[in-house]
Formats: C-alpha cells, sequence, structure tokens
C-alpha cells in the first residue's frame, strides 16, 4: 500500500453474474469499484500486491494483461490505461515499484511542483540505509533529512531540495533561470536556499551556488543577470536599484535612481502581455521625467559593450 491507502475490504471484486456451472469453473473476476477507486488516485495504476488485497487472483491479473485490457508499467505494476503515459504517470510507477517511504526527486519533482523542466528520468528518495532497486528508476539513499519534508499523496521532496539537487550540475546561466522561476512562482525562496545550503557542507560546486543565490536580490530571469553581469559590472556602471515600481501598478527592471534613467529588458518573462502596455508605461514614465532605454538578449548577450555606452 502507499499513502495510507488501504483496501476496505478483501473480497470487493466485481464476478460475472453468471454462476459456476456444473463442472466447478469459477467465474471470471473483475476488478472491483474500491480497486479502481484507487488506483483512479494513482494514475491508474496498482501494485500486484494491492490488487490481489482487493481480492483480484494474480491469474486474474494475468488475464487483464494478456487480453489487453491491462498493462505493466513497471516491476510489479499494472496500469488499467494501456497506451497511455504522461510524467505523472511515470512517477506513480517508480514510487509504486520502489515502495512505502520512497519519493519522488530530481527534475522530475520540480516539473510535477510546477516549474517548466524536462524530466527524462525518474528519480526517487528513499529512507537511508534502506537497499532498494528498481529497473528503470534511479534511486538514491537519503541521508540528508529531504524525505522528512514530503507532502502530497505522490510523494514529492520540497522543491528547494530538488533545486539544489539538480542545479548543482547545471551551467551557470541556466541554474538562474532555475532559481529564478522558483522564487518567482513561490516554489521557494532565496531565504530559504540560503538556509537550506547551510546544511549541504558537501554540495558539488557549493560555492558558486552560494555566491548565485546571495546575489540574485531583484532578478526575476536569465536575460536580467546577464544584464548585470555583462553590462553594469563588466562596465563599471552605477550600481542599481531592480524590481522597482516608479508609478502606480508598474514594475521596471532597473532603475539608475540619481539619473532618472528606467532600464527595460525584454525577455519572455514579464512580457507576455505586448508591445502596447510597455509602451503605455514608457510614455507615463517619461511624462514624470524618466528615460526608459529598452534591451533584448541580442543587445544584451550581442552587443554589451554598445549598451553599457548608450
Amino acid at each position: 500500500m502507499t499513502g495510507g491507502l488501504r483496501p476496505q475490504r478483501a473480497n470487493g471484486v466485481n464476478r460475472a453474474d453468471e454462476p459456476a456451472d456444473n463442472a466447478g469453473v469459477r467465474p471470471r473476476q473483475h476488478p472491483s469499484p474500491d480497486l479502481k477507486s484507487l488506483m483512479a488516485l494513482q494514475a491508474d495504476q496498482a501494485t500486484l500486491r494491492q490488487a490481489t488485497a482487493f481480492g483480484l487472483s494474480e491469474k486474474a491479473v494475468r488475464r487483464l494483461v494478456g487480453e489487453g485490457f491491462w498493462e505493466r508499467t513497471a516491476s510489479g505494476v499494472y496500469t488499467s490505461h494501456p497506451g497511455s503515459s504522461d510524467l505523472r504517470k511515470k512517477a506513480w510507477a517508480g514510487h509504486l515499484c520502489v515502495g512505502e517511504g520512497s519519493a519522488i526527486g530530481g527534475e522530475a519533482a520540480l516539473a510535477l511542483a510546477g516549474l517548466d523542466r524536462s524530466a527524462v528520468d525518474i528519480e526517487l528518495w528513499v529512507p537511508a540505509g534502506c537497499q532498494r532497486r528498481a529497473a528503470g528508476f534511479i534511486v538514491h539513499s537519503d541521508h540528508l533529512d529531504r524525505l522528512r519534508h514530503v507532502r502530497g499523496t505522490l510523494p514529492l521532496i520540497r522543491p528547494v531540495d530538488a533545486l539544489l539537487d539538480v542545479g548543482q550540475h547545471l551551467p551557470t546561466e541556466e541554474l538562474v533561470g532555475l532559481i529564478a522561476a522558483a522564487v518567482r512562482t513561490g516554489r521557494t525562496s532565496l531565504k530559504q536556499l540560503v538556509s537550506v545550503l547551510g546544511d549541504r557542507p558537501r554540495l558539488h560546486e557549493r560555492r558558486r551556488f552560494a555566491e548565485l543565490v546571495g546575489d540574485m536580490s531583484g532578478i526575476e530571469s536569465t536575460l536580467e543577470y546577464t544584464y548585470r553581469r555583462d553590462v553594469e559590472r563588466a562596465h563599471q556602471l552605477p550600481k542599481a536599484r531592480r524590481a522597482i515600481s516608479v508609478s502606480a501598478r508598474t514594475r521596471s527592471d532597473v532603475l539608475y535612481d540619481p539619473y532618472g534613467v528606467l532600464v527595460e529588458l525584454d525577455g519572455r518573462v514579464g512580457h507576455v502581455d505586448g508591445a502596447f502596455r510597455d509602451l503605455s508605461r514608457d510614455n507615463l514614465h517619461a511624462t514624470t521625467g524618466f528615460v526608459t532605454l529598452r534591451y533584448g538578449s541580442a543587445d544584451v548577450r550581442g552587443k554589451p559593450c554598445q549598451v553599457a555606452w548608450q
């Protein structure tokens, strides 16, 4: 069983209406409503142990698979919707296969928490000392209390823990984008990242990670980070204020306050409403004495010296 879900009856099996014949042939077994309800909570899957606990025999499970009504998704795990597959279903298959006490980690945990990540492999964490293996899944032993914070019917480790696990192997700009997205969407905070980093003394490239986290206040995208690194700091421009509001219901990316200069960085984040919204904001700021300079990725990454000169 997983997630505290246990059968309410051991004989909850639907059988065909016809009675056994005189030769004593038993009627065919079918999944009971209770088993179907459990499978619906588990992305249409159940373990063999769960199926038999709800009264379905191993022979009936083999028949359902053989007739194409069920399909094996992992060792000892079966789905009632053959041919369908998505990340959540793969994660459930891994959790059911590895067993109670396991939780989804890595890229899959980030994606299932709502971040835009691509998960090829399903990673799972199990309690320290547990020796578990599952074909097709990556299983780690947890020595850092990741599992203490697990929540959800499908157990996931915290986004902050998954971010540290995944982020230590990412290039700098991709790591910046991941941290910015996680903070912007409320999956974690810079303060929480700093705190959890303190509990990870052996994290790969921990110093780089800590420096980035400590340097990301007001940074909401990789373009903003690149602008500060390659334009502002590399050319010794004055230190700016970031994510600042200079008029009601607006927010600007960069403000050089003593000079009345705003810099707007047109990456994907925060500019999905189109140019007319930006135009209205720029015009409003112009009437109150601010000059707005606007740059895209090609400018910041391709012509940083020209941007700094301007």
